[in-house]
């Protein structure tokens, strides 16, 4: 062989040599691989912090630093990205429009009140709504344009009920006849509302009635159920129980008057309603007026019973001027009651006032005419007077409510014996 073919030999040896190289090379970190299963994952974790393409791991990309492999991405894979349903809000069920208002026509919507024995809007509140949801739940009534008649409205059961409307300008008369479902379990006959405007006119608010009739005259039949005979107790008559001194007067405690053989009013506590543009801005000024004013009665209340108080300890001290000047102070500051009336009469009489006494001691008597001792002190102020014949019919008075008053007894017989001898 010549020294030119030996030189080609070893050339062809060399490059067969540098080709085999890289799979010994490769085979042998398969095997170390086997041998160490968590030597690529350290190697990954060190080749990250170079460049990804000088890593020689040109297949995988790392986008940030963040150690989520749920940014990573492959070459030659479509990324996928998730759609994100965007739910769509729920649609309100659309509401009739509002009537138009005059006056207190419109809607009025029924609220319930915490306090069912408040008289008026102090410490009381109400369960106000948005004004879509108080008109998709709460039943409501409508009063007609011309304010003499309208409808209850039940949204729940999707009926109407005729209703009568008597609208004043800070009060409104509402009354309803029993309309029923079904078989008759009460005796309910009607319902009344006696109730005052308040808070701009945002809110009606008063007492709330129940009419019982036990008989069945009072009701006749309907293809549904049952109703009220409207003959039975009429409109005007219905109207007429707002009136009456008795109903005004029921309370929770008391609460049934007797207004016919088979009837009766029964008191049910206060109610409200009110319009959905309601302000409640325009309630908590009221409410805080009605706390002043509260505070003020109050005050007012302390300062009578002081005076009245003063009055009678110048009466013990026999000072009847200090004791007038009190009790005229307390009736300024608005105490009124029979005590002071008797009080006054009393001062006046002493102080030689008899007119005013006389007037004092006939206010009481309107009340008790069996008060004999107001009769006795105007029997003995006739006397002052000279008036013996209003003075002997006091003292006969006395005598036919009390036999056994001696004093008056001798004061009838002298002014007898003092008049035949004015007489003859």
């Amino acid at each position: 062989m010549t020294l030119h073919e030996n030189k080609n030999w070893l050339l062809t040896l060399t490059l067969a040599l540098g080709l085999a190289l890289p799979s010994v090379s490769y085979a042998q970190d398969e095997e170390e691989e086997e041998d160490d299963p968590f030597g690529d994952l350290e190697e990954d974790e060190d080749e990250g912090e170079g460049d990804g393409e000088e890593s020689g791991d040109p297949n995988i990309s790392r986008e940030d630093d963040e150690d989520d492999v749920d940014d990573w991405s492959f070459e030659g894979e479509t990324e996928k990205v998730e759609e994100v349903k965007k739910e769509e809000p729920k649609k309100k069920r659309e509401l009739p429009a509002e009537p138009k208002r005059y006056g207190h026509s419109g809607n009025w919507y029924e609220v319930p009140v915490d306090c069912a024995e408040c008289p008026d809007l102090l410490n009381q509140s109400f369960g106000i709504e948005e004004s879509d949801v108080m008109r998709e739940f709460f039943d409501f009534v409508q009063i007609d344009s011309d304010r003499k008649g309208g409808k209850f409205v039940f949204p729940s059961i999707g009926q109407n009920r005729p209703l009568g409307v008597k609208d004043a300008t800070s009060r409104v008369l509402v009354w309803q006849y029993v309309i029923e479902d079904g078989t008759r379990l009460t005796d309910t006959y009607a319902t009344l509302w006696d109730l005052g405007v308040h808070a701009d006119d945002g809110v009606l608010y008063g007492r709330k009635y129940e009419i019982q009739a036990w008989t069945d005259d009072a009701y006749e039949d309907w293809e549904k159920g049952y109703k009220a005979k409207g003959a039975y107790i009429p409109e005007n008559k219905l109207r007429s129980y707002f009136d009456l001194n008795p109903v005004k007067k029921l309370t929770l405690e008391k609460r049934n008057f007797q207004v016919g053989e088979s009837s009766r009013v029964t008191f049910v506590g206060y109610s409200s309603f009110v319009r959905s543009d309601v302000s409640k801005e325009a309630i908590a000024k009221e409410q805080e007026a009605l706390k002043a004013q509260a505070e003020e009665n109050a005050k007012r209340l302390r300062d009578q019973k002081e005076w009245f108080r003063k009055g009678e300890d110048a009466l013990d001290d026999r000072d009847w001027e200090l004791a007038l000047a009190a009790f005229l102070k307390s009736r300024k500051l608005g105490l009124d009651s029979l005590d002071l009336n008797y009080n006054l009469g009393f001062a006046y009489q002493k102080t030689k006032d008899y007119t005013k006494a006389i007037t004092e001691y006939s206010t009481i008597l309107e009340t008790d005419p069996r008060d004999i001792d107001v009769r006795f002190n105007l029997a003995q102020i006739y006397e002052k007077q000279k008036d013996f014949d209003a003075a002997i019919k006091e003292y006969q008075t006395i005598l036919k409510f009390d036999p056994d008053d001696d004093a008056s007894r001798d004061r009838l017989s002298l002014l007898r014996a003092a008049r035949e001898m004015i007489q003859d």
